[in-house]
């Protein structure tokens, strides 16, 4: 039985590369490539493939909008997310959208093929596949004391990115006045007592990557106006 695969990936080099390894191997075909978004979800949902293997960003409202509306146009794929983000509670987020896979893109050709032999032999769906970098796995329910809530995580993130109060606002929707007490509230729970101190000890623990940070810069984010707070 041949497995039809789409892949939903921004960066052309890394599609296309992965295009040739997954056409090489016997009983896969790849049966559509495009960018993530809205093109992607026009593909799919004419061919109708086995398993979509996309690329997520590391915000959860985009996340949750592609896998929503690849569901949407073919409920019966399965959804491999293929990512950098090496986030605990990224991955945790991105699990509870309901998605058959989750592969770090440090993962191996081999991990791959064997990743949508586990999610196309797997029945019911009921299981998920989490392929990640050992040192990420074994951080798994030893969170430190004081750790950041979701939104904690994501208002750290883009404070790391440069960004002020009014565009972290803007970017997630909440009001200054809530990310400014967000900000207190992660200087209170780290013990730091300004923005960048608070930066520093989320990179030490762990609680954010540094590909989070380093996410936007191809986009133009970054500190467009003052900090502030």
């Amino acid at each position: 039985m041949t497995t039809r695969v789409h892949l939903a990936d921004d960066h052309t080099m890394f599609r296309e590369g992965l295009e040739a390894i997954l056409a090489s191997q016997d009983g896969i075909e790849v049966v559509g490539t495009t960018s993530t978004g809205p093109e992607a979800v026009e593909r799919v949902a004419t061919t109708k493939p086995d398993v979509i293997i996309t690329q997520l960003d590391m915000q959860p409202k985009s996340a949750q909008e592609i896998i929503s509306g690849l569901r949407e146009v073919s409920p019966d794929s399965r959804i491999v997310v293929l990512t950098l983000w090496d986030n605990l509670r990224y991955v945790q987020a991105i699990s509870r959208m309901g998605i058959d896979a989750y592969l770090h893109k440090s993962s191996s050709a081999d991990e791959l093929v064997a990743t949508l032999e586990a999610v196309t032999h797997d029945p019911g769906g009921g299981n998920a596949v989490i392929s990640m970098p050992r040192a990420l796995l074994e951080r798994l329910g030893d969170e430190p004391v004081g750790a950041l809530s979701e939104r904690e995580t994501e208002v750290i993130v883009l404070a790391a990115r440069g960004l002020s109060n009014r565009l972290i606002s803007e970017e997630l929707q909440l009001a200054e006045a809530t990310v400014k007490r967000h900000l207190a509230n992660i200087y209170q729970k780290v013990g730091v007592h300004s923005r960048n101190d608070a930066v520093r000890k989320a990179l030490v623990e762990q609680w954010i990557g540094i590909h989070e940070i380093t996410f936007a810069s191809a986009d133009g984010e970054g500190s467009r106006d003052g900090q502030g707070g």
